[in-house]
């Protein structure tokens, strides 16, 4: 083995090549270089293309939905509690990133000139702005607060080229109901996005939440109304809006029954409150008047009425929760761990349950990828199978003095798997050298540009998934020298006499 790795090694350096054997051996060098180039700027282009999409249609939904098990994929979400046991705790688990509240709502955007169907996303002061802040090309995100509806209106560049829109402009937005009813509210739009992933952009707008909970009539709102004073006698009446429309009333310190009118003649200060609730369960709302009993002796019915009330219970419900793992690999696992930790009439929706279509088609893009491995690697082969059967001619007087010296078969084998060996070798630093030059210049300067609209990023994008890249460089390197076994054996063919004497 030792005299087969001196012998290889002279060859290599050159000793004892032809004009023939050098271009040859160049030939096969630059064969190889070529091949690992491609190999290596394919894994780059498709995992880091992989990565972006992916990160894009995360970045509209997160990896994980906890839904109603009513929801079935709608454009609509259906009312969930936000009172949850894994709200927010969830986020302290490990894997877990991020969790949020949000809602959808299909709408329909209108300007003086123009309509267009939409999806409204509601999101809350706990929503994670990060992909959409990178996202921005003008104004800032959506001020949402706790208690109140924020007028503010986040659009993508699509919908406001479509819609001739820009920031500050006024619009309105119709929220459509299951009914078939719509609802206007009037939006200021104060940030315009662009993510380049076609299919959302033109679909989605952001709101705050609080327009969708409020629109559906998650919870219930209840109010007190006073009137028809005579003979010091009032008329106390309960009203409540939303819930399943069953509604209850309850008066608590009170014998009164159902909504009213109830008659009362209060000779002081006092109070009434109601409770009103519904039969599916509801989070009820409470609403209280108070009656200051200002002239007893002389004006009848003179009160100072103050209403108290907690402008609904709607903003207890959301229609889910949006889960950001921190890693995608771990997608299917953190699934299972979410789904047993949320309640039975909730259910867990990962992103590629969402989008079928887009991870298809990018998993897909590895069949694509391992075509390349396997042409590339096929011609290496057989570029380095012909350049060694022609090394091996070439040294045919040297085959027959290493047997006639009494060097075995096996041993000659060696000689010319291992300049080959040396030759992909070569080829392959070569083609690193190449494609990996190739990469980090499109990773540091993108001067190979895309059409966003057709390939939902601007640039080709790189990612170095290293692990990938040295298990495919090795399997590489030995598929292609285990295969130069086959043309070394014609060596057992030539006999001594012959091969001294070849010509």
């Amino acid at each position: 083995m030792q005299i087969s790795r001196f012998i290889a090694r002279k060859m290599a350096g050159g000793s004892g090549s032809s004009k023939l054997s050098k271009p040859i051996v160049h030939i096969a060098i630059g064969g190889v270089a070529i091949g690992v180039a491609l190999m290596v700027m394919s894994i780059c282009i498709v995992t880091g293309f992989q990565r972006e999409v992916r990160n894009k249609v995360v970045g509209f939904g997160s990896h994980l939905q906890i839904v109603n098990n009513d929801n079935n994929y709608s454009k609509e979400t259906t009312r969930v509690p936000i009172d949850q046991e894994f709200y927010p705790e969830l986020a302290d688990k490990e894997g877990v990133g991020h969790i949020q509240v949000f809602a959808t709502k299909p709408g329909i955007l209108e300007t003086e000139d123009d309509l267009q169907g939409v999806i409204i996303k509601g999101v809350g002061s706990d929503f994670d702005w990060q992909f959409f802040g990178g996202n921005l090309i003008a104004g800032d995100t959506l001020s949402t607060f706790t208690g109140g509806r924020s007028p503010d209106l986040l659009i993508s560049s699509s919908i406001a080229k479509r819609m001739q829109l820009d920031l500050g402009d006024k619009v309105t937005l119709y929220f459509v109901l299951m009914e078939g009813d719509i609802r206007p509210r009037n939006f200021k739009v104060t940030g315009i996005y662009d993510t380049g992933l076609k299919e959302f952009d033109d679909q989605f707008v952001f709101v705050d939440i609080g327009h969708i909970q409020r629109i559906n009539q998650w919870g219930i709102e209840a109010q007190l109304a006073v009137s028809n004073c005579f003979n010091d006698t009032l008329e106390i009446e309960a009203f409540g809006f939303g819930g399943k429309r069953d509604l209850r009333y309850e008066w608590p310190g009170t014998d009164f029954q159902g909504k009213g009118p109830h008659l009362i003649s209060p000779v002081s200060d006092t109070s009434f409150t109601v409770i009103v609730g519904d039969r599916d369960r509801t989070i009820p709302d409470t609403a209280t008047v108070w009656l200051k009993y200002a002239h007893p002796d002389s004006i009848p019915c003179t009160y100072t009425l103050t209403r108290s009330g907690s402008d609904g219970s709607h903003r207890f419900y959301t229609g889910g929760f949006e889960v950001t793992i921190d890693d995608y690999e771990q997608l299917w696992n953190m699934d299972d761990l979410v789904f047993y930790e949320v309640p039975y009439y909730l259910q867990t929706i990962n992103v590629v349950d969402r989008n079928p279509e887009i991870f298809s088609w990018l998993e897909m893009l590895d069949l694509n990828v391992v075509l390349i491995i396997g042409l590339m690697i096929l011609i290496a082969v057989v570029n380095m199978t012909s350049a060694l059967l022609i090394i091996i001619l070439e040294r045919t007087n040297m085959i027959g003095l290493l047997k006639a010296f009494g060097l075995p078969d096996s041993g000659v084998m060696w000689v010319f798997i291992r300049h080959a060996a040396r030759i992909i070798g070569r080829g392959m630093i070569l083609g690193n050298v190449i494609g990996f030059g190739i990469a980090f210049l499109q990773l540091y300067t993108g001067f190979i540009t895309l059409d966003p609209e057709s390939y939902y990023v601007d640039s080709v994008p790189i990612r170095f998934d290293w692990a990938y890249l040295i298990g495919i460089e090795l399997f590489t390197f030995l598929t292609c020298a285990i295969f130069m076994i086959f043309p070394a054996w014609y060596v057992a063919r030539i006999t001594p006499v012959k091969a001294i004497r070849f010509d």
